[in-house]
């Protein structure tokens, strides 16, 4: 055996290997929370994006909420106030909470119109010790009974991962961003991005923390990913309209699927398939996110629609996502334990 010759043949099959490994490692991106990578309150179709990445990349972001002027309103001392949320918020007109300061737009190389972008929400954190919340009148799910606004500030201690409401009331830390959406058809021209819609937005959906993977439909190219409005908890229906709302930080990857269309946004956790349902009726969100699921039990599990039905009226579970946002959220929850194969 020519021990030259292996040996050679061992560092050429080494050196090939780190180099498929090099070109088959994701590119990680940082994208903080600034007045140059913000957009706020709407999504547009014609946006620039502030980052450009390949499918698969890994995006480190840091996402701001909370108005300084807010905080200041309701006698935070500036000096108390993170520097990080004067810069973020510089150029924000007025004095209001400002939530859906969103971070983006992302553009996604390839993606088209009738693509499907899958965001694997690999961490999300709260980095900010500051956090708000609120009512404002003619909102939430009692605005007959809170007919005017009220705000407050919230501390979060970051080391216990906890919120003291009251005295003797501590609210355990779930965070997620409560906004992720790309870019609606073009058709639809500038949009607020408080209701949400089939390009995503305000899911405010507390199931999509770390460990979960969100699925949108692309409507132009690009895809134009925005995230925003952290929360720091939250409960299903967000009753009085705001989550303890917070600055947050994490990765996110982005793989990019072609050809594969979606209608609306559906989503996965470690546990459960979801689709969701949005509509300014109840019953109609409910509607679409049962229908969706039976779509996706038909394509994925390979069911008819008959047994899909059945099988959810049996193991499905609705949620009221949110019900104030003007378009509610419905989402529906299907146990991934039941399905063998």
């Amino acid at each position: 055996m020519n021990t030259g010759r292996l040996a050679a043949g061992v560092v050429l099959i080494a050196v090939v290997s780190s180099i498929a490994a090099a070109q088959s490692t994701p590119r990680v991106h940082e994208l903080k929370a600034s007045a140059a990578t913000i957009h706020r309150g709407f999504f547009d179709a014609s946006l620039r994006p502030v980052l450009t990445i390949d499918s698969g990349d890994i995006v480190r972001l840091e996402t701001a909420s909370g108005n300084p002027r807010w905080f200041e309103n309701l006698g935070v001392p500036k000096g108390k106030i993170p520097a990080e949320l004067y810069a973020a918020y510089e150029g924000f007109e007025g004095s209001g909470r400002g939530d859906h300061n969103l971070n983006g737009p992302i553009a996604i190389r390839g993606a088209e119109p009738g693509d499907m972008l899958e965001i694997r929400i690999r961490s999300v954190d709260v980095r900010l010790p500051i956090a708000g919340q609120g009512f404002v009148p003619n909102r939430g799910v009692l605005p007959e009974e809170f007919p005017y606004e009220k705000g407050r500030v919230l501390w979060i201690d970051l080391e216990r991962k906890t919120v003291e409401y009251a005295p003797g009331v501590v609210v355990p830390l779930k965070p997620f961003w409560g906004v992720m959406g790309v870019a609606p058809p073009p058709s639809m021209g500038r949009v607020p991005s408080g209701p949400p819609n089939v390009f995503g937005g305000n899911l405010d959906n507390r199931d999509l923390g770390a460990g979960s993977t969100l699925y949108l439909p692309v409507h132009v190219p690009g895809g134009l990913l925005s995230v925003g409005d952290g929360h720091a908890a939250q409960g299903y229906g967000e009753v009085a309209l705001s989550a303890i709302e917070t600055s947050l930080k994490g990765e996110i990857q982005v793989v990019l699927h072609k050809g594969r269309r979606l209608t609306w946004p559906r989503a996965e956790t470690p546990t459960h398939f979801i689709t969701m349902g949005l509509h300014a009726d109840l019953d109609e969100a409910v509607r679409i996110a049962t229908r969706e699921m039976l779509d996706l039990l038909v394509e994925t599990k390979g069911l008819s629609r008959e047994d899909a039905y059945m099988l959810a009226s049996a193991t499905m579970d609705l949620v009221v996502t949110q019900a104030v946002d003007g378009t509610k959220g419905i989402h529906a929850l299907m146990p991934k334990e039941i399905f063998r194969r």
